[in-house]
């Protein structure tokens, strides 16, 4: 499926999980969606948040239409 709003809606959730994969490595401002009760950061969720980033860039960059 080719479109360019769904390219821009792919890059906006790109841009969703750097911010939280900023916010897990600042440390406590996302408690809510930790699984323990520690208020330090969180590596892990930062990981995956940057990983799942850089998958929406990708699918983003697959999804819009090619001007030649």
């Amino acid at each position: 499926m080719k479109s360019n709003t769904f390219a821009v809606v792919l890059g906006l959730l790109g841009i969703v999980f750097i911010v939280a994969a900023i916010l897990y490595l600042v440390g406590g401002i996302l408690p809510t969606f930790t699984s323990s009760g520690s208020a330090g950061p969180h590596a892990k969720h930062a990981i995956l948040c940057a990983v799942l980033a850089v998958a929406s860039f990708v699918a983003a960059n697959f999804a819009r239409v090619r001007t030649v």
